[in-house]
């Protein structure tokens, strides 16, 4: 699955499906995200992409997860990844440029109590500040290194490093290294 297909016009129509059987308008979503009218309707429209940042506040204020945000989600018992057939969110999806792909298991499992994304952070990459939300997150550094921020600190995880944390706390990244940093991190319950 393509990265267009993920976040194309029919993500704009889930998009206002979702909207609509929340019995929310435009401006309550936008109030709610705290962005502008003009960027949910061009969402909607299928004419811009949201940054990652905004696809959590999307989910966050329709009270959902990305898994469910994306049109056709599948709903099976057992579902196989196999290597290079995993959802793809990358760069040209974000307007902030961040230089982060993620490989996005979960969007294949929208039901799960966990989401699973594979973060590829390119050098000098960064998440779009700092988010919060309920529940908790394990991180594991498959390869180079990234700077995690925590409520303000922030830590140096190496190759092989992990981290739990409680998702309430303010956190962040980036990739102070000379290499792509890949970073396996999942979070219960999904929120993105």
């Amino acid at each position: 699955m393509k990265q267009e297909e993920l976040l194309s016009e029919n993500f704009g129509k889930r998009l206002h499906e979702l909207r609509k059987a929340r019995k929310m308008t435009l401006s309550s979503l936008a109030e709610k995200m705290e962005c502008s009218v003009a960027l949910l309707s061009k969402i909607e429209k299928g004419k811009t992409r949201p940054s990652l940042n905004t696809l959590h506040r999307i989910a966050t204020a329709l009270d959902t997860n990305i898994g469910n945000l994306m049109p056709a989600a599948r709903s099976q018992p057992v579902t196989f990844v196999p290597a290079g057939q995993r959802p793809l969110l990358a760069d040209g999806l974000l307007r902030g440029r961040d230089g982060i792909q993620l490989e996005a298991f979960s969007v294949l499992a929208p039901e799960s109590n966990f989401q699973i994304n594979i973060h590829h952070v390119a050098v000098g990459g960064r998440s779009d500040g700092c988010i919060t939300h309920p529940g908790e997150e394990f991180v594991y550094v498959l390869n180079g290194a990234i700077d995690l921020i925590l409520d303000g600190e922030t830590t140096r995880m190496n190759t092989g490093d992990a981290v739990f944390f409680v998702s309430e706390i303010p956190h962040g990244y980036s990739n102070p290294g000379d290499v792509t940093a890949s970073v396996l991190w999942l979070n219960s319950p999904p929120t993105f």
